[in-house]
């Protein structure tokens, strides 16, 4: 899980990149060994090695490949072949060894050894100390940015702050007694070491970026918005009083909502502070994503700074060759509001179904490819038949398309590749931490109304704001649809719905989509039910990975598996 010699170092070292090696912690002592001041003693070769670590980041649309992501493991949308590993945990086949993700825990901790080498060797850095605080600074950033994935994912977790010592590795009885030490912390103690990992880097770190080319390094923004996410997670039902200090918090505690109020707070206290760097991006809901190399895009926080995507699993197939592996649901369709603000489901709404996007919040249409629209010089066919011409399919239907509907969402209408800074947190997202964080202390005040209309009014949407007078329930239901729609598709909704702990609602049952027919000029859209989800409790947290329990570590299995 988390190596590496404490003097020395495991790289091939060009000039200007470090490459780790990326074997376990049991593994033998290094073949090339290379004195680490020959590195950490070169402002060049440091500033390498931290490169390194930021070119390990990882997510995006396609989180893990093959059409594969926290998309189609949650309500949004359901892999377009069978066989992709996201489809067994939709029917609560998830376990230590079928987990599509079941790499995150050991891939962080390998990142997190990268963290722990440079900073360890921190005396080591006799070049300008403006830039060694600053690389350290971003190491901590970093190394408290990966714990965080693992904490909203796994629970308490080993904290872990320096390399592993040779004589801790050299021999069985070295082993066995390193195997002993490793323990999973509390819940509480990996919060507060994130929070204070992230209090200290933005103590030296700019707040925004000092020119374009750096955009995408650590910033005390970045800070500041991941210590705002991590204590809403904490608040959050899942953790907040979950009866058992490694998965959570053993007893609830109100005041955790007012710590993560006062962390969104003092994020959009200091952005004023800095010039009001970040801001909702005017110029499009759909750019947002695909232009996000626009330097007027300052909406998008914390991000990695480049991230290629092919969109072989976005796009239709037959005509434009792809292969669907996202079809999106109408469980995640059916929360998009009419443009009036009415639910569909609401009377008076004037919603038809045989028309589903006329009318509705315009993120519908910028985050959905369906029948009918011109896409790329096309205008989509996905009926499965048409009546009136011996039942042949549409020229863009093909058998993996399950739902009549896919992801426009990060993708761009001239068919280039997914070229974006893929973001991990964006302003919009803060405004919806703030929002749900006063809610859940105050009630639905001008505070919780301000930033969430901020959201629905941002440019290009103008959705109307929220009716007055609503209850503390109706507000934490609005916010949390506020969020779905918003941040859809952006690996956000997986984990939303288990910290609020409704994933046996939306995981748990009828999963649908639309059949299209065609009879001549008559278009119809018929609902269907795909299949029957099967969300498994213990599938709120993830199960520690077989492969390491087998070890014999002293690391206890969560709850359940």
């Amino acid at each position: 899980m988390k190596t590496f010699i404490k003097y020395t170092l495991a790289f091939l070292i060009p000039l200007s990149l470090v490459t780790a090696c990326k074997k376990d912690f049991l593994s033998s002592p290094p073949v090339s060994v290379v004195d680490a001041k020959a590195i950490f003693g070169n402002q060049l070769q440091a500033a390498g090695f931290l490169a390194n670590i930021y070119a390990d980041l990882t997510g995006g649309p396609d989180e893990f490949g093959a059409g594969t992501s926290f998309t189609n493991m949650s309500d949004e949308a359901e892999a377009g072949y069978p066989y992709y590993p996201s489809n067994g945990s939709n029917v609560g086949s998830f376990d230590g060894s079928n987990n599509p993700d079941n790499a995150a825990l050991t891939d962080n901790y390998r990142k997190i050894r990268k963290c722990n080498i440079l900073l360890a060797n921190k005396d080591l850095m006799t070049f300008t100390p403006a830039l060694k605080d600053q690389y350290l600074a971003e190491a901590r950033f970093l190394r408290a940015f990966f714990y965080s994935e693992l904490l909203k994912k796994y629970g308490g977790i080993p904290i872990v702050t320096s390399p592993v010592d040779y004589e801790q590795i050299k021999d069985f009885d070295a082993q066995a007694e390193l195997k002993k030490s490793l323990k999973r912390a509390k819940y509480s103690e990996c919060v507060d070491f994130i929070v204070k990992q992230l209090d200290s880097a933005a103590a030296v770190l700019p707040w925004s970026p000092p020119t374009d080319l750096e955009r995408g390094r650590a910033t005390a923004a970045a800070c500041a918005a991941l210590k705002t996410k991590v204590l809403l997670y904490a608040a959050s039902p899942l953790f907040n009083g979950s009866g058992n200090e490694i998965t959570g918090y053993a007893n609830a505690d109100p005041n955790r909502w007012q710590l993560a109020l006062d962390a969104a707070r003092d994020f959009f206290t200091k952005n004023v502070t800095g010039a009001n760097y970040y801001t909702l991006y005017a110029g499009g809901f759909d750019k947002l994503f695909t232009e996000s190399r626009d330097p007027n895009n300052k909406e998008i926080i914390w991000y990695r700074q480049a991230s290629s995507q092919s969109n072989t699993y976005f796009d239709p197939p037959n005509r434009m060759g792809g292969f669907t592996g996202f079809d999106v649901s109408l469980n995640l369709v059916d929360k998009f509001e009419m443009k009036s603000g009415l639910a569909i489901t609401d009377a008076g709404s004037g919603y038809n179904e045989q028309q589903w996007w006329v009318n509705r919040d315009p993120r519908l249409a910028f985050s959905v490819l369906r029948n009918g629209d011109l896409w790329r010089g096309n205008t989509m066919e996905f009926w499965a038949k048409d009546i009136s011409n011996n039942n042949l399919p549409g020229l863009d239907w093909g058998s993996q398309n399950q739902t009549a509907m896919t992801i426009k969402k990060f993708q761009r209408p001239d068919n280039a590749a997914i070229v974006t800074k893929y973001h991990f947190i964006r302003l919009a997202d803060i405004y919806l931490m703030l929002a749900e964080a006063a809610n859940e202390v105050n009630g639905p005040t001008t505070e919780s109304y301000t930033a969430i209309n901020a959201v629905r009014n941002r440019a290009t949407v103008l959705m109307p704001g929220l009716p007055a007078g609503l209850t503390k329930e109706q507000m934490r239901l609005r916010i949390r649809n506020e969020r779905a729609v918003e941040l859809a598709f952006e690996n956000q909704r997986y984990f939303d719905v288990r910290r609020w702990k409704i994933a046996d609602q939306t995981d748990n049952g009828p999963f649908q989509g639309f059949v299209v027919e065609k009879n001549g000029s008559t278009i119809t859209h018929n609902r269907y039910t795909l299949e029957v989800r099967k969300f498994n409790p213990r599938m709120y947290l993830y199960p520690i990975p077989d492969v390491e329990i087998f070890k014999g570590a002293n690391i206890v299995q969560n709850p359940g598996y």
